[in-house]
C-alpha cells in the first residue's frame, strides 16, 4: 500500500515539473550580431608625363598667343622661293638672293666639299664662292613668337664678327656665337649644316626679328670664315647639336 502511494506521488511529481516547463513562456537566448565591414579601395595616383611640353611660367602666363601646334614658321624662313621677300639685306655679303644648294654643288661652288646637312633647296651666306667671303647682314621682317624655341640650320666657325641676334623694336636681345666645326664628327665642316636652337622664352608673344650677322671680310687666310643659315622655324622643343653654342648674351628689360 505504502509503495503504491509512493509510486502516485512519484508520477504527480514529474507530472507537475513537466506542466510547468510547457506552460512557463521560454527565455530568448542570446542575441549574435554579425558586422559587415566594406572596404574601399581608392585609386592608386596617376603619373602625367609631363616633358613633353615644357611648362613654365612664360607658358601660364600668355597661353593665348601660344601655338596649339609644336611647330610654327617664320615668313620664308627656309628661303623656298629663292628669294629674300620677308627679309632684308645690308651690304654685299648675303647677295641679292639666296644660294641653290642643287647649282652651287654642280658648279662647285663650295669650300672644299659639296654643301650637305641640309635637304632644302635655298640657303643665305656671306660666302660668294671661291675664296670669296663678303661683309653684310641679313634681317627678317617681325614676327610674333608663339614657341619658345627657335631652330635653324647652321654653319659657322667660331668668329667675333660672324653671330645671330634676335631683335625687339629694332634693339638687340639676345646675342648668340656658334662655332659648327666643334659638332662631333663633322668631317666637311665648311660646308655641313647642322642644327642650331635659340631659346625664345624671355620674348613669348613678343614681336621680334632675326638677324644674320657675317662681318668677316674674305682672305686666303681666312676664306672659310663665313657663316650659312636656312631652315627658320619656331618649335616647342630645341634641335640644336651639342656643343655648338660658344657665347649667347640675353638683354631682356
Amino acid at each position: 500500500m505504502a509503495s503504491k502511494q509512493v509510486l502516485v506521488y512519484l508520477g504527480l511529481l514529474v507530472f507537475l515539473i513537466v506542466a510547468t516547463m510547457v506552460l512557463l513562456p521560454s527565455r530568448p537566448g542570446p542575441t549574435h550580431t554579425t558586422t559587415l565591414t566594406t572596404s574601399v579601395k581608392k585609386p592608386s595616383a596617376i603619373t602625367v608625363n609631363s616633358t613633353s611640353i615644357p611648362t613654365t611660367t612664360a607658358f601660364a602666363g600668355n597661353a593665348s598667343c601660344i601655338s596649339s601646334e609644336p611647330t610654327a614658321s617664320i615668313p620664308n624662313g627656309a628661303f623656298s622661293n629663292g628669294t629674300y621677300g620677308y627679309w632684308v639685306t645690308n651690304g654685299l655679303g648675303f647677295g641679292s638672293a639666296p644660294t641653290n644648294i642643287k647649282y652651287a654643288n654642280g658648279n662647285r661652288s663650295y669650300y672644299g666639299s659639296p654643301w650637305a646637312g641640309y635637304t632644302g633647296d635655298y640657303f643665305a651666306s656671306n660666302f660668294r664662292g671661291g675664296t670669296s667671303v663678303v661683309s653684310g647682314n641679313l634681317t627678317s621682317d617681325p614676327f610674333l613668337v608663339t614657341e619658345p624655341y627657335l631652330n635653324f640650320k647652321l654653319i659657322s666657325t667660331q668668329n667675333n664678327q660672324l653671330y645671330v641676334q634676335i631683335l625687339q623694336n629694332g634693339t638687340p636681345r639676345i646675342t648668340t656665337y656658334f662655332n659648327t666645326y666643334a659638332a662631333s664628327n663633322n668631317v666637311n665642316a665648311t660646308s655641313t649644316f647642322v642644327n642650331a636652337s635659340i631659346s625664345l622664352l624671355p620674348l613669348l608673344c613678343k614681336n621680334i626679328q632675326i638677324k644674320v650677322i657675317g662681318d668677316t671680310v674674305g682672305t686666303l687666310i681666312n676664306q672659310y670664315n663665313y657663316i650659312a643659315v636656312t631652315g627658320f622655324y619656331m618649335s616647342r622643343h630645341p634641335a640644336s647639336t651639342a656643343g655648338i653654342l660658344v657665347n649667347q648674351s640675353v638683354n631682356i628689360t
